[in-house]
């Protein structure tokens, strides 16, 4: 198999991303899961990775050039795989979506592409979980100046404020070697920054909530794909085993929800480790479900059931959390720090609409997103919510792909 790389979307807002380093060199043999380059947008830092064991046969994009997400970077295939038709793809991309893109050289393909200009964002929509990506967030100063995760780590290292710094990267954001040529040119006077542990205020400060309330057919959607598959696999399905399928989809359309925010970096999640949220007595009690996204329906089941038993997570790290609002008593955010986003489902709610003959009731799914501010925006929380609502209107073929993973 082969396919075309691609600059990752690691952000809703994100107009350019620029390849910081590439860790193959045309003609070398990876495998499946091993680093092909670390990308970076106005925003994030990532890390893109392989999808399948290959060798990186094309480079179309040199490292520190910017092309907008979803611009064709890379080529990766078999040795003998012939690629002719994916370079015709990626270089009507480039030069579609790229203007001053210059197309790779055709005579051989173990060159590397002259640089492309940097450009801005296309006005398409690109597909975020095209490449595997690890991202990282980049630290926005409080008068607004943007600097790198790596530019701020080696701030600290120098004891460089990165206030006094003038940034070169994209949109003015500071940059590594910003921050060396302020060393080189100042004596360091003060302590290097350090994150100072917030307090519980702080962090409550830190955190907002994005409600929102689906059309009457999504809660008949869940209902009717829970009844379904009771019926066919004699499943103890809950409503809550659906809602983990339905919303490891969302995250997969929407990877930043799925992550952690520690030391000031915002670290993307390939595993999703979903934690559900129970009331025992009054007191909330919480179990993990780990590579979620890998189980099927009945293992989702078979995994919460353990968990129930067991009363214990195998050390894993929660990375989203999910509460079923009908089961539990949501009172106060749920984040589970360091994962920075907690979705609460209620899908019992009942709306009274008038008729002639008198009032029907229509089915009401209210759900309820609290996140992290500081590794989250506001668009990116509600374009998850509505990311939630689509997914759930395919529940049942959810339901049914997560056997065939499994196949």
């Amino acid at each position: 198999m082969a396919y075309i790389i691609k600059m990752a979307k690691l952000g809703l807002e994100m107009e350019a991303g620029t390849v910081l380093k590439w860790y193959a060199e045309p003609g070398e043999e990876v495998a499946e899961g091993d680093m092909l380059a670390e990308v970076e947008s106005e925003k994030s830092i990532g890390e893109i990775d392989a999808r399948e064991d290959g060798v990186l046969r094309q480079i179309y994009v040199a490292e520190e050039e910017s092309v907008p997400p979803g611009t064709p970077i890379g080529i990766l295939a078999a040795p003998d795989a012939d690629i002719s038709d994916l370079k015709t793809e990626a270089e009507a991309e480039l030069e579609s979506n790229v203007p001053d893109a210059v197309s790779a050289k055709s005579e051989t393909n173990n060159e590397r592409a002259e640089p492309t200009a940097t450009t801005t964002a296309s006005n398409e929509r690109t597909d975020e979980n095209d490449e595997s990506v690890t991202a990282t967030t980049v630290d926005t100063q409080s008068d607004g100046q943007k600097a790198s995760p790596r530019a701020k780590k080696r701030a600290e290292e120098l004891g460089v404020n990165l206030a006094s710094v003038d940034g070169t990267g994209f949109d003015g954001a500071i940059t590594e070697e910003d921050v060396e040529s302020a060393a080189e040119g100042t004596s360091a006077t003060g302590a290097a920054e350090t994150d100072v542990e917030l307090t519980a205020e702080e962090r409550l400060n830190s955190y907002r909530r994005t409600t929102a309330v689906a059309d009457p057919s999504t809660g008949e959607t869940l209902f009717e794909t829970m009844e379904a598959v009771k019926t066919a696999f004699e499943e103890r399905v809950t409503m809550t085993d659906v809602l983990v399928v339905v919303a490891s989809a969302a995250l997969t359309d929407h990877p930043l929800l799925n992550g952690t925010y520690a030391e000031s970096t915002h670290q993307v999640q390939q595993t999703q480790n979903i934690a559900l949220v129970a009331d025992d007595d009054g007191e909330l009690h919480e179990s993990i479900i780990d590579d979620a996204e890998g189980r099927s329906l009945t293992e989702v089941v078979s995994a919460r059931q353990q968990i129930d038993k067991d009363d214990e997570n195998g050390g894993a790290r929660a990375t989203f959390t999910l509460a079923n609002a009908a089961d539990t008593d949501t009172e106060g955010r749920l984040v589970n720090p360091p994962a920075v986003a907690a979705l609460t489902v209620d899908a019992t709610g009942q709306r009274a609409v008038p008729v002639d003959d008198g009032v029907n009731l229509q089915s009401l799914v209210t759900t309820s997103l609290t996140y992290d501010t500081r590794a989250v925006g506001e668009d990116e929380a509600r374009a998850f919510l509505d990311a939630f609502f689509e997914r759930t209107k395919e529940a049942s073929e959810l339901v049914l792909s997560s056997y065939r993973k499994m196949e």
